[in-house]
């Protein structure tokens, strides 16, 4: 889901899930954020010498409480999932853990808020309006992407990318397992209006609070923002959301209970691959 406000937060929300990646290119990125977030920021509002030096030091203060308070959590998670991975899964245990990495990922949130609220309430309404043109135009650029694509080259866009991080999880994949895939990106082609109806509001909520970032609200507002995008919220369409999550809970029951003696011994190993990044992480 494509939501206007997640584009230019797009890197505080990348280091909710950033160390879910194993390699050592994923840790290098987490102890360099406080150089690529500021570089990344840069392709929507070109911030003051002053204004990145702050951003900077409060990043780095923010990250270092994220290491010491939320990277332990996130081991001792994932440790808990391998231990019931061992047998197959229930659409209720995936929903069980899909809420709790999801909680997980909002305190990190939350965590790394009040460095974005401090920028923001020191940007000028020249900034402000750069950063908002610059959103319009992703929009902008986005919808005219997506409206050139028929449904099916949609659907194909889906499969794919579903089929491609499944590999990197369990490895091959069976005719099966591919079919299953389809029906996941297929579910995922037939919600796109709800996604673009949230994205449309959550984008209202965005504009609103930059023009009252200095009011004494301002950051519990904020974080209450990026959690519900996180957490996949906006009450409008909650209904709808919560019927998306229950149908997809219930096909990675199936993938998962599809999986073989191999395919599931190869989870594992990527699962403990991760572990021991964030382990060095929690260390360093």
């Amino acid at each position: 889901m494509s939501l206007a406000c997640a584009r230019w937060q797009r890197p505080l929300l990348s280091l909710c899930f950033l160390v879910l990646l194993s390699g050592c290119a994923a840790r290098l990125a987490y102890n360099t954020m406080n150089y690529w977030v500021p570089w990344y920021l840069d392709d929507f509002v070109s911030l003051t010498p002053a204004q990145e030096s702050r951003f900077k030091n409060e990043l780095i203060q923010a990250q270092a409480v994220h290491r010491r308070q939320e990277l332990p959590k996130l081991h001792q998670y994932i440790l808990e999932f391998q231990q019931d991975l061992q047998r197959p899964l229930t659409s209720a245990q995936i929903a069980r853990y899909h809420y709790s990495f999801t909680a997980l990922a909002e305190q990190s949130v939350s965590v790394f808020t009040p460095p974005v609220a401090n920028l923001l309430r020191y940007l000028s309404n020249i900034q402000i309006d750069q950063i908002n043109t610059n959103i319009n135009k992703e929009l902008d650029e986005l919808r005219a992407k997506r409206g050139k694509l028929s449904q099916e080259e949609k659907l194909q866009r889906y499969t794919a990318r579903f089929e491609k991080f499944s590999k990197e999880w369990v490895g091959s994949l069976t005719k099966e397992q591919q079919a299953i895939i389809g029906e996941l990106a297929k579910h995922q082609l037939d919600m796109e209006p709800v996604f673009f109806s949230v994205r449309s509001g959550l984008y209202q909520q965005w504009q609103s609070l930059l023009s009252q970032r200095h009011r004494p609200e301002f950051d519990a507002r904020l974080e209450k923002l990026f959690r519900d995008v996180v957490g996949l919220r906006y009450a409008p369409v909650q209904s709808q959301l919560d019927q998306y999550l229950q149908r997809r809970f219930e096909l990675m029951a199936q993938l998962n209970q599809s999986l073989s003696s191999s395919q599931r011994q190869y989870l594992m190993n990527q699962l403990t691959e991760t572990r021991k990044e964030i382990a060095v992480l929690i260390q360093q």
